[in-house]
């Protein structure tokens, strides 16, 4: 009882049973879940352009390749440079010399003689100053002519990098565009499938209608199949570039600007990129190189001229035999100690006379090298007038080919409602419905294919051009849903 004489109740907790426990975990931990829940977006935001770009640039191997060939390069000019200065160089030596010695004489005092150790040494510092190489100075020419084209060259694979990642990230929206395609059309022959069978049961049709229908179903299934499998080979072809999974990918909008190039003269753009195609530039850098080396190997007839200082020391100590009679009128023989020390500086030329043709036959080589470099500047420079014509025809053609499936898409639209319409009044059949679906599929799929292709066209012009630019790539990014 309490203070007031009124009894008091104890409540006691009862123990949960393990049932009851394992019950309140699970309600604790869903009651978690949910809060945790509800601090995460609902759905992961899509990849777009500029995100897997961004992956781009740090794990492309063929970027980083580039990357890579350029630092080597850039060693080139501060190699060539050492040939013009000063070489130092010591060397140092140490040796235990053993010494016999054999003194004749009439008398055996004067034979004495016998077996001696001794050491000896010294060292040398040399100095050269190069003064005339004709070599080492076009060889320094050749430095700044290779950087450039390694530099040329690095900057048009990041222009490159900007048109494959585009390809790849396009070619996966096609991929998945064309399965969507392909499903539909599982979908609408299914159904065809089973009304055919539905009509043969009932006895309005022959068993052949249903073996056709059966036979397009199971055609449509590979096909299925096949575009499920296309799509994940682009998905592939999207993480060799970025090296990851681009996992969701930003699609495209229903309304994209088509804007015709401009100057809208194809031969503009051509004259345009046979001046400023970055391939066209790297190749005339390695015109120029291969033209300096033909000099290079030449010079190996002109003779070369250099400054030499040099300062040394030697030490040494051994015996001789002549003979040495003492006091007593004992013979023996007599030992030294030698040390020199000297410093010298002149000039050191040397002129080729004859190398059994090595020089001649190199510059002959050097030559034909140089041709071939030639070629090679042609060959890039006919390719860049072709792609410039060829991407310039393709926006132009594409903002036709888009407006013209558009329309054919919305004809297509009418085409499927009236279909229907006919079926249900019973002027149409199941079968000329899925031959308009079918048809409305395939016209969306390629009309979202060919606005890929136009957007892709536009960067392929301005990469053949030499003038794209990653805010190329933001202004294609700009026309994906967010």
């Amino acid at each position: 009882m309490n203070h007031d004489g009124q009894p008091v109740v104890q409540a006691r907790l009862r123990e949960a049973t393990p049932a009851e426990a394992t019950r309140r975990l699970r309600r604790t931990g869903l009651a978690v879940l949910l809060a945790l829940s509800s601090l995460l977006p609902l759905h992961a935001p899509a990849a777009d352009l500029l995100s897997l770009f961004q992956l781009a640039e740090q794990r492309d191997p063929v970027l980083k390749g580039a990357q890579a060939g350029l630092r080597a390069t850039l060693e080139a000019f501060p190699q060539a440079r050492a040939g013009l200065l000063p070489s130092v160089g010591i060397t140092a030596n140490v040796a235990r010399n053993f010494q016999q010695v054999t003194v004749q004489g009439t008398t055996p005092q004067q034979m004495a003689g016998g077996d001696f150790t001794f050491t000896s040494g010294g060292y040398s510092l040399k100095v050269t100053q190069p003064l005339y190489h004709r070599d080492r100075f076009i060889r320094l020419k050749q430095a700044d002519s290779r950087i450039r084209q390694a530099q040329l060259e690095l900057d048009a694979v990041y222009q490159e990098l900007v048109v494959r990642l585009s390809e790849r990230y396009f070619a996966l929206l096609g991929a998945a565009d064309n399965l969507d395609f392909a499903g539909a059309e599982l979908t609408a022959l299914r159904r065809q499938l089973e009304e055919t069978r539905q009509r043969f049961e009932v006895g309005l049709i022959a068993i052949t209608d249903v073996e056709e229908a059966q036979a397009g179903y199971d055609l449509s299934v590979a096909q299925e199949i096949e575009a499920r499998n296309l799509q994940d080979d682009a998905r592939e072809a999207l993480h060799e570039v970025i090296g990851e999974d681009p996992g969701a990918i930003a699609k495209l909008r229903e309304q994209i600007p088509l804007l015709s190039p401009e100057p809208a003269d194809i031969a503009a753009w051509a004259d345009q990129a046979l001046m400023q195609n970055l391939r066209v530039a790297a190749a005339g850098a390695a015109v120029d190189t291969a033209r300096e080396e033909i000099d290079r190997q030449a010079a190996g007839h002109f003779p070369t001229l250099d400054l030499v200082g040099s300062h040394g020391f030697d030490t040494t100590d051994g015996r001789f035999s002549n003979v040495v009679v003492d006091q007593t009128g004992r013979t023996g023989s007599g030992g030294f100690v030698d040390e020199s020390d000297g410093t010298s500086i002149g000039l050191e030329l040397a002129v080729p006379i004859f190398s059994g043709g090595a020089v001649v036959s190199q510059t002959r080589e050097a030559a034909e090298r140089h041709q071939q470099a030639i070629e090679q500047r042609e060959q890039a420079r006919r390719e860049s007038y072709r792609r410039t014509r060829v991407a310039f025809l393709g926006v132009v053609a594409g903002i036709s080919r888009v407006k013209a499936l558009k329309q054919a898409v919305q004809s297509n639209i009418v085409s499927v409602a009236s279909t229907k319409a006919g079926l249900e009044v019973g002027t149409r059949t199941a079968v000329d419905v899925v031959v308009s679906e079918r048809a409305l599929f395939g016209a969306r799929r390629d009309y979202a294919r060919a606005r890929y292709n136009y957007l892709l066209d536009t960067l392929r012009l301005k990469f053949a051009a030499g003038t794209l630019t990653s805010g190329d790539l933001a202004a294609v990014n700009g026309f994906l849903e967010r």
